[in-house]
């Protein structure tokens, strides 16, 4: 059961409550809690009678004597249910119930926190339920209904039964053999909604119902099979609708072999690995810092004339000390020469170029990748990074530190400029060190916003909204507010709005074309105005702009 479903049953044995009422007690919205107390009339526990009550039933009877007794939090939420209904049968060892599919971890913390309350005792047979109140209640439930848990999330639903045959559209664990991962779970899982499912629904509901560690496990390899498909922004969405942010956040941290906060959710890297291999995915590796100066200085013994490089991403994170590891050294060269000075030299001490880019890698467009077992991917850019972000003089000035690596002179872009290099793109590992780069330096805002000006009128691109998109994510899920947001929403709006503009639009159309909020549209409006950058046509019901054009 739900805790909050625990909570609403023990608020009514002592009388009636209102939907509203029940919300205001337990914290939560009136629909949410509706959706609850629907869950629980499903279940017999409750009923609608001028308002919401304990229903007159014997399952609701047993649930109100042993409210009295226990913190039913630490008897009955979650997967502790279930553990206990395979009790019911008889004692059992911590080895049966793994049989049973339950992680070894999970089935000790749930029946030590279970033994704690007195409700359940270790004999020399296992495990067993020492109270007759929730043995009755645990088979009252299991005769009434199979086994079953809902999930709820903007009017969908998500079902985890032991039932075979069950309406709705198979998803999650239940939908991975669609989807080329031959896994067949001890559950049926099934959507029910009114949408066609993709595969990034497919990927977050096993993400939201995954109870074991291997359950968690084959959603990794989910991930990682279908990872050049898979739209990391609709991802992140359907994890905020299904409440499940932290495990998505953890998954994708554990398949990149980053810190996880959760750690009792994974299986230990080597099992995971034999999973992975066995249905032929293979995680990158990440090497530590001994490893990146090894190839530096293998580089600068093998180039035969001095080349200075800028080195950004994770490797100079490295080398300042705030990461661990990292998959690529990032380098950016000011020329040609240098260029292939540095690509050729890499070739000659074995490395080979990659051809089959992960489509995760596309948008980053690196000049060339070279790889070689055993050490970080170097990923060379010419002055122009990712086939976006150009090196400046701005840029090369803000360098803080230098290291020399025989012939090799490595500099260290500003970690100004690293939070911008990393706010284009959408790769989490990405996100994770502009998060990291927010809270341990001391960062030039000022210097963000013009770098990101002049980056637009060298290279006509509007690098802007891509920037605030990533100030929007630390703030939503890091609690990380950038004091320039507020100007850069206004000059993004300024942008779209001349860009939209160079067809007449009235204020209906953008209204709906642009993703701002009204008022910061129409003062926009009214300083393009003033600037002379548009007219307005007022003859019409709706006043019509256009931006002006210039030669």
């Amino acid at each position: 059961m739900r805790e909050a479903a625990l909570r609403i049953v023990d608020r009514l044995r002592d009388r009636s409550y209102t939907v509203g009422e029940l919300a205001d007690a337990i914290g939560k919205s009136q629909s949410w809690t509706s959706e609850v107390v629907s869950d629980l009339q499903a279940e017999h526990l409750v009923e609608r009678v001028d308002g919401v009550q304990l229903a007159n039933t014997y399952e609701a009877t047993l649930l109100a004597e042993l409210l009295e007794r226990y913190a039913l939090e630490n008897v009955l939420t979650g997967t502790k249910e279930e553990i206990l209904a395979g009790l019911c049968s008889g004692p059992k060892t911590i080895a049966e119930l793994q049989t049973d599919g339950f992680a070894k971890s999970t089935a000790y913390r749930h029946l030590s926190e279970i033994r704690e309350t007195g409700a359940i005792a270790k004999t020399d047979d296992g495990y067993a339920i020492t109270d007759d109140t929730l043995r009755s209640l645990l088979e009252a439930r299991t005769r009434t209904t199979p086994f079953e848990t809902a999930y709820r999330a903007n009017g969908e639903r998500l079902v985890a039964t032991s039932k075979d045959d069950v309406a709705g559209t198979p998803t999650a664990f239940s939908a991975f053999t669609r989807y080329g991962i031959d896994y067949h779970p001890a559950k049926t899982y099934v959507y029910r909604g009114d949408r066609s499912l993709s595969l990034e629904d497919v990927l977050i509901h096993a993400v939201t119902v995954a109870e074991t560690r291997k359950q968690t496990a084959m959603a990794g390899v989910f991930y990682l099979t279908h990872r050049a498909t898979l739209d990391v922004n609709d991802l992140w969405r359907l994890a905020n609708q299904w409440d499940c942010v932290e495990k998505w956040a953890d998954l994708l941290a554990y398949v990149d072999q980053r810190t996880v906060h959760q750690e009792d959710l994974f299986l230990p890297w080597e099992e995971f690995i034999d999973i992975a291999h066995d249905y032929g995915v293979y995680p990158r590796g990440h090497h530590p810092e001994d490893s990146l100066q090894k190839g530096l200085e293998e580089l600068g013994d093998q180039l035969e004339t001095t080349v200075d490089v800028y080195l950004l991403g994770g490797g100079n994170l490295i080398l300042r000390d705030l990461k661990d590891s990292t998959k690529d050294i990032d380098l950016v060269v000011e020329d040609g020469q240098s260029f292939f000075a540095v690509a050729e030299s890499l070739q000659d001490l074995g490395y080979e170029e990659r051809g089959d880019l992960e489509t995760a890698y596309d948008q980053l467009d690196p000049s060339i990748v070279l790889e070689k077992e055993g050490f970080p991917r170097w990923d060379i850019f010419g002055e122009s990074v990712a086939g976006q972000l150009q090196l400046t003089e701005a840029m090369i000035e803000r360098c803080d530190q230098s290291f020399e690596y025989g012939a090799l002179h490595v500099h260290l872009l500003s970690l100004t400029d690293i939070f911008l290099f990393k706010s284009i793109t959408e790769r989490e590992g990405d996100l994770e060190d502009v998060a990291l780069i927010a809270r341990q330096a001391d960062l030039d805002w000022e210097g963000i916003f013009e770098e990101i000006k002049t980056q637009e009128d060298r290279t006509g691109r509007l690098f802007s909204f891509a920037v605030l998109d990533t100030l929007d994510v630390l703030e939503e899920r890091y609690d990380i507010v950038a004091p320039i947001t507020d100007r850069f929403v206004s000059y993004c709006l300024e942008n779209a709005l001349l860009v939209s503009l160079e067809e007449p639009k009235t204020i209906r159309d953008l209204r709906t074309e642009l993703d701002f909020p009204d008022y910061r549209i129409y003062n926009k409006l009214r300083q393009l105005e003033d600037d002379e950058e548009i007219t307005v046509d007022r003859s019409g019901r709706l006043n019509t702009y256009r931006r002006i054009e210039t030669n």
